[in-house]
């Protein structure tokens, strides 16, 4: 795969009381640190941990034989990546070891609405106004009053305040393609929305992933090889029809 830099989202204003769904795009196990990094950026859990790699190589981890694994990962490590990816903030002590659940009912001013990484006796986990995100929860952001482990005591808190410019971060992943290339990427997302009644579209180098009008998290439709094929080459056994008019505009831009 050709070793290129993959750019972060534009900055704009920290979105209170929400959280993202972490989406997991590889076999590999979701960890703590991606996994609150992906909930409160949005970025996939393999750009989540692009970032940690950033935060601890630098670009050079690009010419090493093999992509560093991130496992555990350190305070000031997630709040590096966090910064790579355009979110910064302060941090908050809290020496009287509060749990979760007491924490919660207490806190106050910023830390009531705005994105928060707690540190917990044991992880990391994302909390912003009243939703929770974790690997307990499966990355999937649940109510406040469902997550799990509030008697775990709680020792620092990163308030994110502020978006800044994100940074180019260092991966193996392709650079998204330009030009001809583009305006086929569109019509495929066009056509996976009209083939699927999808609100929202998640589409890595390899899979595909979709929000359905009434649903929470995110589903996974299948390959990205797999759903183009579908597409591509309708047949009474798919499960995307490929008979939308978005489907023929994609078939049309492809030479299909």
């Amino acid at each position: 795969m050709t070793n290129t830099p993959c750019a972060t989202p534009n900055a704009s204003a920290v979105k209170t009381r929400y959280l993202h769904d972490a989406v997991k795009d590889t076999k590999a196990r979701l960890y703590s640190g991606p996994c609150v990094i992906a909930s409160v950026t949005g970025v996939t859990s393999s750009q989540a941990c692009d970032a940690i790699r950033h935060v601890r190589y630098g670009a050079r981890w690009l010419d090493f034989s093999y992509t560093p694994p991130i496992r555990r990962t350190r305070a000031g490590e997630i709040e590096q990546a966090l910064r790579l990816l355009g979110y910064v903030g302060h941090w908050r002590s809290l020496p009287d070891g509060a749990t979760l659940a007491a924490y919660l009912k207490v806190r106050t001013g910023v830390e009531r609405d705005h994105p928060c990484v707690l540190f917990l006796s044991t992880h990391p986990v994302a909390v912003s106004g009243g939703v929770f995100c974790d690997i307990f929860s499966g990355g999937i952001v649940v109510d406040i009053d469902d997550a799990k482990g509030r008697r775990k005591k709680v020792n620092r808190v990163l308030v994110l305040t502020k978006r800044v410019a994100p940074s180019t971060i260092a991966s193996r992943t392709p650079a998204p393609k330009t030009g001809a290339n583009g305006k086929a990427a569109r019509l495929f997302r066009e056509a996976i929305k009209a083939e699927t009644g999808a609100t929202r579209i998640k589409l890595t180098a390899h899979e595909v992933f979709i929000i359905r009008p009434n649903e929470n998290g995110w589903y996974w439709l299948g390959s990205r090889e797999n759903v183009e094929d579908q597409i591509l080459r309708p047949r009474p056994d798919n499960r995307l029809a490929g008979n939308t008019d978005a489907a023929a505009a994609y078939r049309t831009a492809t030479g299909h």
